[in-house]
């Protein structure tokens, strides 16, 4: 089902520019929509976002469309709540103790790492696409936030969870910079803070390798020859 959130709503409870759907029908034709708008920002992001162009593939009238959303932002902003559940899940997914419990930190931190870069790989258009428009939208940059945040405490606290391995005086603050530098890194090479282009050349592979070997020392630093 559609979900909205916690984001500003009028006094009849709707949020401000999205008039959420209360017809099962009607339900499952707007969440079409909301699933047609992320294929288009995944294929073109947002500069080649258009509601004609989700109204032709989604099969929804513009009419429809405007009958649930003002405009082109509003509809972004209804799809990204959509897209956050499913980081959400996905964050849950990678970061998951049971996924990993028999894993040593010398193994788990690069492995991590490169399970991360191949998640935001995967969904890099759609979230470079809110990233960008979330520097002039705060709304937007509001839930881009809250999916950072979301990430961020599972990975530390997954590494946290490997107290006797980590052999840096201030394991929190060491967890916590690994995650910062690594998440920077990889949001600059896949170039989800700028144009596509801008990642051509970029060696993905080499960069995520070297990634997880400079966390694993940085987390053993400290640790006796």
């Amino acid at each position: 089902m559609v979900s909205f959130g916690s984001r500003q709503r009028h006094p009849d409870g709707e949020r401000s520019g999205i008039r959420a759907p209360k017809q099962e029908r009607s339900q499952r034709s707007f969440e079409r929509v909301l699933d047609t708008a992320l294929e288009l920002l995944g294929e073109k992001g947002y500069t080649g976002f258009a509601l004609t162009q989700v109204s032709r593939r989604s099969g929804v009238s513009i009419g429809s469309i405007y009958n649930r959303v003002d405009g082109k932002d509003d509809l972004l902003r209804a799809a990204q709540e959509r897209f956050h559940q499913r980081m959400l899940e996905e964050h849950r997914k990678l970061a998951d103790p049971e996924r990993w419990k028999a894993e040593p930190l010398s193994r788990l931190v690069p492995a991590l790492i490169a399970d991360l870069a191949l998640m935001l790989a995967r969904n890099g258009r759609i979230l470079g696409a809110f990233q960008q428009r979330g520097a002039t939208d705060p709304e937007i940059a509001t839930v881009g936030k809250a999916g950072y945040t979301d990430l961020r405490d599972r990975f530390t606290a997954l590494l946290l969870a490997h107290p006797d391995e980590i052999h840096h005086p201030d394991p929190p603050r060491a967890v916590s910079s690994c995650f910062v530098t690594v998440y920077a890194a990889l949001v600059r090479a896949l170039a989800l803070d700028t144009s596509a282009e801008a990642a051509e050349g970029s060696d993905l592979s080499t960069l995520v390798e070297d990634l997880g070997a400079m966390c694993l020392a940085f987390l053993l630093h400290g640790a006796e020859d």
